[in-house]
């Protein structure tokens, strides 16, 4: 999500890679669709070291904090619908990073949930700690989707 204080400036080259890659998302949602479980390579469509996960799962019941230090996550339904519980990592008391798999674990409570369906998208920067995967209130769920991930360079 982006939410910054109005006076705040914009990184032009970052902010350009994020728009591309969600206009990436859009132009290429039914093939992306289809792409096997698993890690795909994105950076000759979006930039440099820009890849998706594609990943399928049941609700969780109580899913960890995580964040990511050096990739922006634009996360994308194809079936389903999961909820999403975000604070800022500001808000939430720091826990192990692995530098390897880019997770940083935290704890601490949330500020936000919102219920992500079906052809929705949700971008998450660096400072946006999230809980996936949890049930929406329709109740328990199969979900398949991507996650986008955009290098990020403040």
């Amino acid at each position: 999500m982006i939410l910054k204080p109005i006076k705040s400036e914009f990184n032009k080259d970052f902010h350009e890679r994020i728009w591309k890659a969600k206009n990436y998302v859009r132009e290429h949602y039914e093939e992306l669709k289809k792409l096997s479980v698993g890690q795909h390579k994105l950076d000759k469509e979006i930039c440099e070291g820009a890849f998706i996960n594609i990943m399928e799962y049941d609700s969780k019941e109580n899913p960890p904090w995580e964040s990511h230090l050096q990739f922006v996550d634009i996360q994308i339904i194809f079936e389903g619908a999961e909820d999403y519980i975000i604070a800022n990592t500001s808000d939430l008391t720091p826990k192990e990073y692995d530098i390897k798999t880019d997770y940083h674990n935290w704890e601490g409570e949330g500020t936000a949930r919102l219920t992500l369906t079906q052809g929705n998208i949700l971008i998450l920067l660096p400072y946006d700690a999230h809980r996936v995967g949890l049930a929406p209130k329709s109740g328990k769920t199969h979900v398949r989707k991507g996650i986008v991930k955009v290098p990020y360079k403040a």
